[in-house]
């Protein structure tokens, strides 16, 4: 056995040094990697140091003894590993494959979902606001194909929708204020994710309410909406949103983080 082993270690660390020896006594070769500079590898597994990283997602957190290292080291496929019938072995290494493939992408995923949807709301945002600017270069077919799309989530009434470039905006004012909010806090939250704490649900309601209190009044006839109205509602309403489901987010992301660093491996 040959290949090696990744080895996360902490700096003056006896139980890492331990490890080591254990691993090469074994046979193998280590490879240690220092997680004290690196605040996701410290995170998932400075905890737990050593860890011994065998690939094929096979782990041993320490402590651990020589028969554990040989028990994983065959798992992740070594040398010593029993040969399995030859189509039961195609079936078997395709499906961890698989898997694999699709615990790495959930895996990066949660590593830089904020990026994601920092994406997501500023292409949803900006586009309305392409579109009357392709409108007015002339290329229409573009410009139809977003006015088109963006029908289907807004009324886009001329008389409560901002014109730009003497084309109206693909969304109304409130939808404006909304999504052009959320991907601004989107943006905040990534500076912000490590202080940033739920936003309260009576204090969301709070943020929620002059939107609703605007448009039920004007929908019953009661009064009419202004631009700044619509907008500041909307904006006030995406805030809150974000400031409520960003934070919980990021908690749900941090546990599927811890959650497949612990994994010792995809059996199929």
């Amino acid at each position: 056995m040959t290949e090696a082993v990744r080895l996360y270690v902490k700096s003056d660390c006896p139980l890492c040094d331990s490890a080591a020896d254990m691993l090469r006594a074994a046979g193998l070769k280590v490879r240690p990697v220092e997680v004290s500079g690196d605040p996701v590898l410290s995170q998932l597994y400075g905890p737990h140091i050593p860890v011994a990283d065998f690939g094929h997602d096979v782990r041993l957190y320490w402590p651990f003894t020589p028969a554990d290292v040989q028990a994983a080291w065959e798992r992740a496929g070594g040398e010593s590993s029993p040969r399995r019938d030859g189509r039961a072995a195609l079936s078997h290494d395709f499906t961890r494959r698989l898997v694999m493939t699709v615990d790495r992408g959930v895996y990066h995923f949660a590593r830089h979902w904020v990026l994601f949807i920092a994406l997501i709301t500023g292409l949803y945002a900006g586009l309305p606001l392409l579109g009357p600017a392709l409108m007015a270069a002339g290329l229409t077919r573009p410009a139809n194909l977003i006015y088109t799309v963006y029908r289907l989530f807004c009324h886009q009434l001329p008389s409560r929708s901002l014109f730009i470039f003497g084309q109206q905006v693909c969304y109304c004012d409130r939808c404006l204020g909304i999504y052009t909010t959320l991907f601004v806090a989107v943006v905040a939250f990534s500076l912000l994710r490590a202080r940033l704490k739920p936003l309260p649900w009576p204090a969301y309601l709070a943020f929620a309410a002059p939107m609703a209190v605007d448009g039920l009044t004007q929908l019953l006839g009661l009064r009419t909406s202004t631009l700044e109205l619509r907008l500041t509602t909307g904006a006030l309403f995406g805030l809150g949103s974000a400031w409520l489901a960003l934070p919980y987010l990021e908690r749900g992301f941090r546990d599927v983080l811890d959650t497949l660093a612990r994994k010792p491996h995809l059996a199929a």
